[in-house]
C-alpha cells in the first residue's frame, strides 16, 4: 500500500511540472536587477549628488552677488541746544520736538569676486571632478557585487531545479523496486524483507524530494529579493551553463591592475588625499578679492536742522588678506594631509595585494573545477553502467536489494556532483570576471 507521503510528493511533481511560464534567463534577470535593485538605486543617489556638487559654482570660480534693502522708522522726543550763542551773543533757548518721526530708508547691491586664493579654486574644482569620478567607480564596484549576487542566486535555483529532476528520478527508480518487489511478495518468490527494504527507501527518497523542493524555494527566495520583486514570486529559470572560451590568466591579471574596480576606488582616493594636500597649503598663500556695487541711502528726520540727507552712488575696490599666523591650525592641516596621503598609498597597496590573491584563487577555483568536472562526466558513465547492469542482475536473482540500491545511490549522486560542478565552474569564471573589471563588460 502506498503511503500519504508518497502521494504527496506525486502531488508536489505535479505542481513543478505545470509550471508552464517561459524559463527566466539570465540575461533577462540582469535586466531586471539593474531596473530594480535597491543597493543599485542607492549608489545611483550618491552619483546624482556628486554630479550636483561637481560644477564651477561650488568651487569657488563665480562671483558672489548680494542685494540689501532697509526700511527703518522712529518717534522720539528730540531736545537740542546749540554750542554757540545767536546774534546777540546770548544762549538761545534749546530746541524741543515732540513725536518727531525718522525714517531711513537704505539699499545697496554688491558683487564680490576672488582673483586669487592661492590656486585652491582649482585645486577644489579638481576634487569635486575625482569625487565624481570615485563614485562613478563606487557605483560600478556596488553594481558589480550585485550582479554577482544575482548570478549565484540564479544558478543556485537552476541547480536546485536539476537537483529536483534528479531527485525525481531517483524517487522513481525507488518506486519501480518497491513496485516489482510488492508483485514478487504478492507471488510469493520474494519474502517480504525485500519490500519492507524498498519501502523504506521510498520513503527516504521521497523526503529528499521534499527537501530539494524546499531549498528550491529558499534559493527562489533569494532571488526575488535581488531583483526587487514579490518574495514569493514562483518561476523556473533557464539551467544551461555555457563558459567563456580562451580564458588566459596574464591577460585577466593585465586587465584586473587597469579595471578592477577596488583597485580603481584606492587610485582615486589617493589622487583626492594630494588635493586636500594641495587646497591646506593654499591657506598660506593671500587671498585677493575685487568687489563693487551700488548703495542708496536716504534718511528723512522730523526733529533737527536737516530735514533729510540722501546719498547714492558706486563703490569698488580691491581687498587682500593674508593669514600670517593661525595658531597652527594651517600647518596642522598640511601635515595630516600628509598623513592621508601615506595612508591612501598603504590603502592602494594593500588593494593591489588582495586583488592578485582573489585573482589567483578565482583562477585555481575554475582549473580545479574543470577538471573535476572532466572527471566527474566519466564517473557518471560508469555509474550509470553499473546502475544498468546491477539492475538487470537484480531481475535475474544474481544481486540483492542492497546492491541494487548502492548502485542506484551511486548513479544519483554522481548525477548530483556533477550539476554542482557545472555551477561551481561558472560561478569561478564569473569571479575572474569580477576581479578583472570585466563583469559589465559580459552582460
Amino acid at each position: 500500500m502506498k503511503s500519504k507521503l508518497f502521494w504527496s510528493v506525486l502531488a508536489l511533481i505535479t505542481f513543478f511540472s505545470g509550471w508552464s511560464q517561459e524559463p527566466l534567463t539570465l540575461a533577462k534577470a540582469v535586466k531586471i536587477a539593474l531596473a530594480n535593485n535597491l543597493q543599485i538605486q542607492v549608489a545611483e543617489q550618491d552619483l546624482a549628488i556628486a554630479d550636483k556638487q561637481e560644477n564651477w559654482g561650488n568651487a569657488g570660480f563665480l562671483p558672489n552677488v548680494t542685494a540689501n534693502g532697509s526700511f527703518n522708522t522712529s518717534v522720539n522726543d528730540v531736545t537740542q541746544e546749540l554750542a554757540t550763542g545767536g546774534e546777540t551773543g546770548q544762549p538761545q533757548r534749546p530746541l524741543e520736538f515732540n513725536d518727531a518721526e525718522s525714517t531711513v530708508y537704505a539699499y545697496d547691491v554688491t558683487a564680490s569676486y576672488v582673483l586669487f586664493n592661492g590656486l585652491g579654486r582649482l585645486n577644489n574644482l579638481r576634487k569635486l571632478q575625482l569625487q565624481k569620478d570615485l563614485t562613478k567607480t563606487q557605483l560600478r564596484f556596488t553594481v558589480e557585487n550585485t550582479l554577482l549576487q544575482v548570478f549565484t542566486t540564479f544558478y543556485q535555483v537552476a541547480q536546485q531545479q536539476e537537483l529536483l529532476s534528479i531527485s525525481k528520478e531517483s524517487l522513481s527508480l525507488s518506486q519501480q523496486r518497491y513496485q516489482r518487489a510488492q508483485t514478487a511478495t504478492e507471488l510469493g518468490s520474494q519474502n517480504n524483507l525485500a519490500r519492507l527494504s524498498a519501502l523504506v527507501d521510498l520513503r527516504n527518497d521521497s523526503i529528499a524530494y521534499f527537501n530539494t523542493f524546499n531549498q528550491l524555494q529558499k534559493s527562489q527566495r533569494e532571488l526575488n529579493r535581488a531583483l526587487n520583486l514579490p518574495i514569493d514570486t514562483s518561476f523556473k529559470v533557464d539551467t544551461s551553463v555555457s563558459l567563456t572560451a580562451d580564458l588566459n590568466y596574464l591577460a585577466l591579471q593585465n586587465q584586473a591592475l587597469q579595471n578592477n574596480a577596488a583597485l580603481v576606488q584606492a587610485e582615486m582616493s589617493r589622487s583626492i588625499a594630494q588635493k586636500e594636500v594641495n587646497l591646506a597649503w593654499s591657506e598660506r598663500l593671500p587671498q585677493v578679492t575685487a568687489s563693487g556695487g551700488y548703495n542708496f541711502n536716504r534718511q528723512e528726520n522730523e526733529g533737527g536742522f536737516l530735514r533729510f540727507t540722501e546719498t547714492s552712488g558706486w563703490q569698488y575696490g580691491l581687498n587682500a588678506q593674508w593669514n600670517l599666523f593661525s595658531s597652527y591650525r594651517t600647518q596642522t592641516q598640511i601635515e595630516t594631509a600628509r598623513i592621508r596621503v601615506y595612508q591612501s598609498k598603504l590603502q592602494f597597496e594593500q588593494a593591489r595585494q588582495q586583488l592578485k590573491t582573489d585573482l589567483a584563487n578565482a583562477w585555481l577555483d575554475f582549473e580545479n573545477n574543470k577538471k573535476i568536472k572532466a572527471l566527474q562526466k566519466r564517473n557518471l558513465k560508469v555509474s550509470r553502467l553499473n546502475y544498468e547492469r546491477t539492475q538487470e542482475s537484480y531481475r535475474l536473482g544474481q544481486a540483492n536489494n542492497t546492491q541494487l540500491r548502492e548502485a542506484q545511490l551511486n548513479y544519483i549522486n554522481a548525477k548530483a556532483n556533477l550539476n554542482q560542478l557545472s555551477y561551481n565552474v561558472k560561478l569561478a569564471e564569473l569571479e575572474l570576471m569580477r576581479v578583472a573589471g570585466r563583469l559589465i563588460d559580459e552582460f
